[in-house]
């Protein structure tokens, strides 16, 4: 089937002067305009494949295997399927900053949180890294190649809530997460990146400090999607601030 399509509503445009690289630290914000009231990426019937289980003494990662079985979106959540997804974290080296998006109050799982930069689940047949090239795309719009992100390790994640519009759901993955290094995308594009927030999907991006972004993690800020000691752990190391377990 053809791809639903995207509405990009709000644009940021970042210069090479340094006024802008300390916006980068938070200040600025990309919006959507909220003038879509529903998350126009969802599919009920998106056929994800089910994964194996992972082993039950594991340490926070490990390995997806497929079982060749597909069902759709709302039935993994429902019984509780493991399936697989990706995560795209855009790191600003110069600013030591992140970018995170939040969440549409209307997804399906975890709405109106801060997230990571970009993620999408793996549709049947589909493979990670052209899933988390096209993620960027649609939830930001940033244009980019396979080889400009850095695969940092394969997360184990069960998390369960409820959700006013689709109900209780029991979320477990397999969640490639990778690493982009954003002034290595405007270098070998030679124009500074340009945000677009997906209408619908996401609210709002912004860049913030990555040792805020952590804290936040850590802590187990309410206002952020909850994360494993060891997934963070992970992330703070690629960063290059690594925590103490």
């Amino acid at each position: 089937p053809a791809a639903t399509p995207r509405i990009f509503v709000r644009r940021a445009v970042f210069s090479r002067n340094i006024d802008t690289w300390c916006r980068r630290a938070g200040l600025t914000s990309m919006r959507a305009s909220g003038d879509i009231r529903e998350d126009k990426s969802y599919d009920a019937g998106e056929v994800f494949e089910i994964m194996q289980p992972p082993p039950t003494n594991h340490n926070g990662f490990g390995t997806a295997i497929g079982t060749g079985q597909g069902k759709g979106r709302a039935a993994v959540h429902r019984d509780g399927d493991w399936h697989h997804s990706v995560h795209v974290w855009v790191h600003d080296p110069r600013t030591n900053s992140v970018l995170v998006q939040r969440r549409s109050k209307y997804k399906d799982t975890n709405p109106d949180m801060f997230d990571v930069s970009a993620a999408g689940h793996i549709a049947m047949g589909d493979d990670a890294l052209e899933t988390a090239v096209r993620e960027m795309e649609e939830e930001l719009g940033i244009l980019t190649d396979e080889v400009y992100l850095t695969k940092l390790f394969t997360a184990i994640s069960e998390a369960s809530g409820e959700t006013e519009k689709h109900g209780k759901y029991l979320c477990r993955e397999f969640q490639e997460v990778y690493l982009v290094d954003i002034e290595q995308v405007e270098k070998s594009a030679l124009s500074p990146v340009e945000i677009k927030v997906a209408d619908g999907e996401v609210e709002e991006a912004k860049w913030i400090p990555q040792e805020d972004l952590i804290s936040a993690l850590i802590t187990s800020d309410s206002t952020y999607v909850p994360r494993s000691n060891s997934y963070v752990q992970g992330l703070a190391k690629a960063l290059g601030m690594p925590i103490k377990a």
